[in-house]
């Protein structure tokens, strides 16, 4: 089986990590806190060179910590772009923000004309997300935010390690913010960081975490275990190992990357919190790859480019600044791809495949209005993934250009 999604950065050291953390009897009272949630702050500090770097239990906590430090209060809107996940509008709502979303271009960022259209004299903060790695359009964004006093957070959910103009994302804004959750550029299963070069704002950060309670131990534990049953799951998947992983998901034994009640727009008793000392030990050790994994995707990425020959798929923009997190399609039925391909024995990816993803999330709670970004709605309609992660090798790239080059001829 070839996977998409499913945990994909994993490496043996990082089963062997959580296994120690999950086994080891004197390795238990160091689940929650530890010597490597400063390890991995340091070398994030020093990766960024920016003197204030903090970590969050996830993306999600950390973006709704960012809007706290920079005191959002009730009415104040957040420009955000649509053809996002509904933890970025839940953590916006949740830190008194209200937002505004607006329309993407073809490289899936953020469209800087439909910013200008969006902007009123409520609007505070703007989040440039970089989607799928690729890089916005920076230049534009950034001198629309300075000409209307915009404090400008970047999204680099997707964009660890890219560089643009020699510089790496989340550096450009006020605040950085980074995702290590399970499909991200590195993983530690869950968890996330701010970074910024301003003092007044870093030590708000610093004191917004510091208040936070520990990670629940249950979480901690139901999120370590996903390593080992993926690691059994993924390679029985034709033969049980899906429905093996749809029991553990069912029982509530593993982790959700998403609750049912964030889908909703409702906060979740046991976040936020601080970052896990065990998936930081995780994360210490994903970190020491991150340029080599970046420059795996961008090779998987250039194959598709160059061999997808089917007339029946739009290929996405090239950009050679990109890690290519995934390797974003669009074709007129996305669901009947997934299907085909997931019989073929190939699992694709679905991001985003919804204007707020995922596609049963409420969007009315996210304050999102049918039609506001007709763009984004209609990329949303025909984005597919291929994968581009650490595990794609020659043989799996030829049997998925085989698959796609074949597909609805």
């Amino acid at each position: 089986m070839i996977f998409t999604g499913f945990l994909p950065n994993a490496t043996k050291k990082d089963l062997r990590i959580a296994l120690g953390f999950l086994l080891l009897p004197w390795q238990w009272l160091l689940l929650r806190k530890g010597r490597y949630i400063r390890d991995i702050e340091e070398k994030l500090k020093n990766y960024f060179q920016t003197p204030y770097t903090y970590t969050f239990d996830s993306g999600r906590t950390a973006l709704q910590k960012a809007l706290e430090a920079l005191q959002i209060h009730t009415g104040d809107e957040i420009l955000v772009q649509a053809y996002t996940c509904i933890v970025v509008s839940n953590a916006i709502r949740w830190a008194g923000g209200t937002p505004v979303y607006v329309d993407i271009q073809d490289d899936f960022n953020m469209d800087p004309h439909d910013l200008v259209l969006k902007i009123t004299n409520r609007s505070k903060v703007l989040i440039i997300q970089h989607t799928f790695g690729t890089p916005a359009c920076l230049e534009r964004l950034i001198m629309i935010a300075k000409q209307h006093n915009l404090i400008i957070i970047e999204d680099c959910a997707h964009s660890l390690g890219v560089k643009h103009q020699k510089k790496l994302t989340g550096t450009f804004g006020d605040i950085g913010m980074f995702s290590f959750g399970s499909d991200k550029v590195v993983s530690s299963m869950r968890g996330g960081a701010l970074i910024t070069h301003n003092k007044k704002i870093g030590e708000k950060i610093k004191n917004l975490q510091q208040q936070l309670p520990l990670p629940s131990r249950l979480k901690t534990i139901q999120h370590l275990l996903s390593f080992p049953a993926f690691a059994i799951g993924k390679p029985l998947y034709k033969f049980g190992g899906r429905y093996f992983l749809a029991i553990l998901k069912k029982c509530n034994i593993l982790g959700r990357i998403i609750y049912k009640r964030e889908k909703e727009g409702r906060e979740v008793p046991f976040y936020p919190s601080q970052y896990a000392n065990a998936f930081a030990a995780i994360l210490v050790n994903q970190l020491k790859d991150i340029d080599m994994v970046n420059e795996h995707r961008k090779k998987i990425a250039h194959v598709y480019s160059t061999r997808i020959t089917n007339k029946n798929i739009i290929l996405p923009p090239k950009n050679e600044e990109s890690n290519y997190l995934r390797y974003t399609i669009l074709v007129h039925n996305p669901i009947h791809i997934i299907q085909a391909a997931r019989k073929q024995g190939i699992i694709l990816g679905n991001w985003y495949d919804a204007v707020i993803a995922p596609s049963d999330s409420n969007i009315s709670s996210a304050n999102y209005t049918i039609h506001s970004c007709p763009h984004a709605e209609k990329i949303a309609s025909c984005s597919v993934n291929l994968p581009t992660n650490r595990s794609i090798d020659k043989r799996k790239i030829e049997k998925i250009l085989s698959f796609i080059n074949r597909y609805g001829n």
